[in-house]
């Protein structure tokens, strides 16, 4: 069995959004060309849906659960155990650079994160209620005033999983299942807002049991300081890999799905 391997979130809507996926794919296996790759397919829609190639060592999982979105890979991931570590991304994040994972000892790093901001936090609370052990959960995402004085109070802040891509050993993500029951998430994750709330979940959930994440944060920082974060489309790097001129190692565009 491979150290790790790579699995993606899919949804297409559209002949543009269908080159997502393709295009991520592609640059995997350019920069990884032996490395498993699984692409979740949320809901797409299938008349648009169309692989470039025959890619080969890529398994396609058609969901049960639509608009899940970020929580499926790991929902996935516990059941079919595909690599002992996984790189999870979005079907939106293309790869320009080769990072090797095979060297990574620690068991999660998100690829980017955000200091946790208590958005919409009664959603967040409202996922959380149905995990186990959540006790400890409620204390963290609920910042009382009190804790102002606590000279602590900076080894006890977490930040968010941007996007809910992250490098995790599935060691890890079991021992998160065997204690909080993460898979009860896909009963109450139905859409954006659910999906936003996630990001802040999985990012204590992480925090949580690998507190080491309080220094480390991620691999390539603050997503809100990334160049052009939040409104750089397909089309502006589409135009940037023309001109040679690709903004980051690892690009992520956003779009309206």
């Amino acid at each position: 069995m491979s150290n790790y391997g790579f699995i993606i979130t899919r949804h297409v809507n559209s002949e543009k959004t269908n080159k997502y996926w393709n295009q991520n794919v592609k640059l995997i296996r350019t920069f990884y060309p032996l490395r498993k790759i699984v692409v979740i397919d949320d809901n797409s829609n299938q008349d648009f849906v169309k692989a470039d190639f025959d890619y080969s060592n890529l398994t396609i999982i058609q969901s049960e659960y639509p608009g899940r979105g970020e929580l499926l890979p790991y929902i996935y991931y516990l059941r079919y155990k595909w690599f002992p570590n996984a790189v999870i991304l979005h079907d939106s994040l293309f790869i320009h650079r080769r990072i090797s994972f095979e060297k990574f000892s620690i068991p999660v790093i998100p690829l980017w994160h955000h200091i946790y901001d208590e958005e919409n936090v009664h959603n967040i609370l409202r996922l959380v209620s149905t995990l186990h052990n959540n006790g400890v959960l409620y204390k963290k995402l609920i910042k009382k005033d009190e804790m102002v004085l606590n000279l602590n109070i900076t080894n006890e802040n977490f930040d968010l999983c941007f996007g809910g891509q992250c490098y995790i050993k599935l060691g890890f993500l079991e021992l998160l299942e065997t204690k909080y029951h993460i898979s009860n998430l896909v009963h109450v994750v139905r859409n954006r807002t659910d999906r936003c709330s996630l990001e802040r979940i999985l990012g204590l959930l992480f925090y949580q049991e690998y507190p080491k994440l309080g220094s480390i944060k991620s691999l390539f920082g603050d997503i809100v300081k990334q160049p052009r974060a939040f409104s750089y489309s397909f089309d502006d790097y589409c135009n940037d890999l023309n001109k040679k001129k690709v903004i980051n190692s690892f690009v992520k565009v956003w779009t309206g799905r």
